[in-house]
């Protein structure tokens, strides 16, 4: 039986890395020979033990985490003619069943029978081979590493979609990790009128000018809102994307949307009970937009990313190979001013 490296999870902060026998694609499906996967805060989260999923029993130990990857398919099942052994592929998180009323509406990605890449009821692609639905996997023409960040950068490009951003948007990004970083390009590449990071890591906020941010706020040096004021003619933000995951970010954000303003709710992970005073909320009659997953923008992210609009090479700042994984989610749940995404490569 043909085997493989796996790194699984058997325990809060309990990783092995163990020989598995390698999956085969069932009918419809594609088997793919990973090379390169990403860890984010949703794997730190699964590796701790705190995720919902586990507290819910929608995920199990043990099981392997990884949700962004890249690889190329070493293997195609009964019917699928639209991938062929060798495409460099990239796969989606959320899978659905393709049948009830919620994916027949277009919301594959809150599917009741689905699963969700490496988070929810199915193993992860921190493993040599990877089997996937081939309905939910794309051709990506790029870099390894590269095609391991189109996930995230597809949370950037939903966001958007979903806060209807546009040329008459000033839009805010609190939060200046890879999900914030790639959340400020998309809203560039939707027209924005007006970009600004807001976040207190100074090189971050460096890399968000360097992304093409029109200015940035380093919110550990300056009053966030006065400075919002000053930046936007006293109007503040049509959009504000929440993308840092903490209650201080998700508190910035609501209080940097404007009248009638969109606050993209994309990175708190709702761990922890959250107090904010209504009146603000109600004053300028805010929505608030949670967000889960990025169905249907995998195509228009790859294009944007193949044309160069969206950029991702910076947000690579460590690479480990599999037998360091040990290092490799050290790194990245100790965080800090110098770490973006950190790579496993396989």
């Amino acid at each position: 039986m043909a085997t493989m490296r796996a790194l699984r999870v058997h325990g809060p902060h309990e990783l092995r890395l163990e020989e598995l026998p390698r999956p085969t694609p069932g009918p419809g499906e594609v088997l793919v020979r990973i090379a390169a996967v990403g860890i984010c805060r949703t794997d730190l989260e699964l590796y701790a033990g705190i995720h919902g999923a586990l507290a819910a029993g929608r995920q199990r130990y043990p099981f392997v985490p990884g949700h962004e990857w890249c690889g190329c398919v070493a293997e195609v099942g009964e019917g699928v003619t639209r991938l062929q052994v060798g495409d460099r592929v990239i796969g989606e998180t959320g899978i659905g069943c393709l049948r009830c009323p919620l994916c027949l509406a277009g919301h594959h990605q809150l599917c009741p029978n689905g699963s969700e890449t490496g988070i929810t009821g199915r193993d992860g692609a921190m493993r040599g081979h990877h089997v996937q639905n081939a309905d939910f996997v794309h051709r990506f023409a790029g870099a390894p590493e590269i095609g391991a960040l189109v996930e995230p950068a597809s949370v950037g490009v939903y966001t958007c979609v979903r806060a209807a951003v546009s040329p008459l948007d000033r839009v805010a990004i609190v939060g200046g990790g890879a999900i914030g970083q790639c959340c400020l390009q998309a809203a560039r590449a939707f027209g924005a009128r007006q970009t600004v990071m807001v976040t207190r890591s100074a090189p971050k906020l460096e890399m968000a000018e360097r992304g093409g941010a029109d200015a940035v706020i380093n919110s550990a040096a300056t009053d966030v809102v006065a400075a919002a004021r000053e930046l936007t003619g006293g109007d503040l933000f049509d959009v504000v994307v929440e993308a840092a995951g903490t209650q201080e970010a998700l508190r910035d954000a609501l209080a940097l949307g404007g009248y009638v303003s969109r606050i993209a709710v994309v990175g708190h992970s709702g761990q922890e009970p959250f107090g904010y005073a209504l009146g603000g909320l109600i004053h300028y009659e805010q929505t608030i937009i949670g967000l889960r997953g990025s169905p249907h923008v995998y195509p228009q992210t790859i294009e944007l990313i193949q044309r160069g609009v969206l950029q991702l090479e910076e947000l690579v700042s460590h690479q480990y190979a599999l037998e360091d994984y040990r290092e490799a989610f050290a790194v990245a749940d100790a965080g800090g001013p110098d770490v973006m995404r950190v790579l496993v490569r396989l």
